[in-house]
């Protein structure tokens, strides 16, 4: 059983627990020091106390930065939540502010997401919010470590598996279905379903194969042949490109890959419900400034980019 230590709160320094996060989070004193406006030796020397504090070596030096230890890994997301907490307390709604703010924003999506609104936000927040930062977690990283639920991620775009009462969730974009082919010579102009379903076909997986297309074919008593899996939309028009394969995708990110790529972008010839991104938020972040900012620059990206 672990015993918890008694602490006089009274003693700790509190500026010590934001110096650690920040540390955590940039995995450098060097740009923990100039998030915080304060020198090198000022983070160093709080990185100390800390470490005495915890008793805990809290960080170890790699070759590209510094890694939290076990224990410094585990306390981030209590950090980040007392910090949110303590703001909100401090400095209520009116204590965000866009153009200084140097908050680092943590936000879960796939590549699809990154490749087709990335462009727009970073072009947002660079306006808007020069001075914020903008981590991206995988998907994967969200659901292994419960991040919402944790305060380890502030954002989640894209299509949630599961909605539990904790969680908010609004609208991002509606995309109809497009298809994706190698342009040469020969190659068709509109897509018949024989076609369609004759082609081989790649398939993205991330936490299983959509099957979407599958039970609109099932519906006309056809059927396809998935010749490529791959974990990341980023593969999908290099395998498209280089070999017979059609790709199903949302007609935003289609365009956006035919834009780069020597690809065709096709009407499918089967009616598919469209692609419906939303962005998901803790109930806790509800009243947060500083995450409703980071929704609406979501919203503004989703808009700048939609198909016309």
């Amino acid at each position: 059983m672990t015993v918890m230590r008694s602490v006089n709160l009274a003693s700790v320094d509190l500026n010590l627990l934001h110096v650690l996060a920040t540390v955590l989070e940039e995995g450098s004193a060097t740009r923990a020091a100039q998030r915080l406006h304060v020198t090198q030796s000022a983070v160093s020397n709080a990185l100390g106390r800390a470490r005495t504090l915890f008793d805990d070596p809290l960080v170890v030096r790699r070759p590209h930065g510094l890694a939290p230890t076990s224990l410094a890994a585990s306390l981030l997301p209590e950090l980040r939540a007392w910090l949110e907490e303590a703001r909100r307390l401090v400095g209520g709604a009116s204590s965000f502010e866009p153009a200084t703010t140097t908050r680092a924003f943590r936000t879960a999506c796939s590549d699809a997401v990154t490749i087709t609104l990335l462009p727009s936000i970073l072009e947002a927040l660079a306006r808007r919010a020069p001075h914020a930062h903008l981590h991206l977690v995988t998907l994967e990283e969200l659901v292994a470590s419960d991040g919402l639920a944790r305060g380890e991620v502030d954002l989640l775009v894209g299509i949630p598996p599961v909605l539990t009462p904790a969680l908010r969730a609004e609208p991002v974009f509606v995309d109809p279905m497009a298809c994706l082919v190698r342009r040469e010579r020969g190659a068709p102009k509109r897509l018949s379903l024989s076609s369609y379903t004759s082609r081989p076909h790649v398939e993205l997986t991330i936490f299983g194969v959509d099957q979407r297309v599958d039970r609109a074919l099932a519906t006309v008593g056809r059927a396809r042949t998935i010749q490529v899996v791959v974990p990341h939309f980023s593969a999908i028009p290099l395998v498209v490109s280089s070999s017979s394969c059609i790709a199903t995708v949302s007609l935003r990110l289609a365009r956006a890959f035919a834009a780069r790529w020597p690809l065709l972008v096709l009407t499918p010839p089967i009616t598919l419900p469209p692609l419906e991104i939303r962005q998901v938020w803790h109930a806790r972040a509800e009243r947060d400034p500083a995450i409703a900012f980071l929704r609406e620059i979501v919203r503004d990206a989703a808009e700048a980019t939609t198909p016309r």
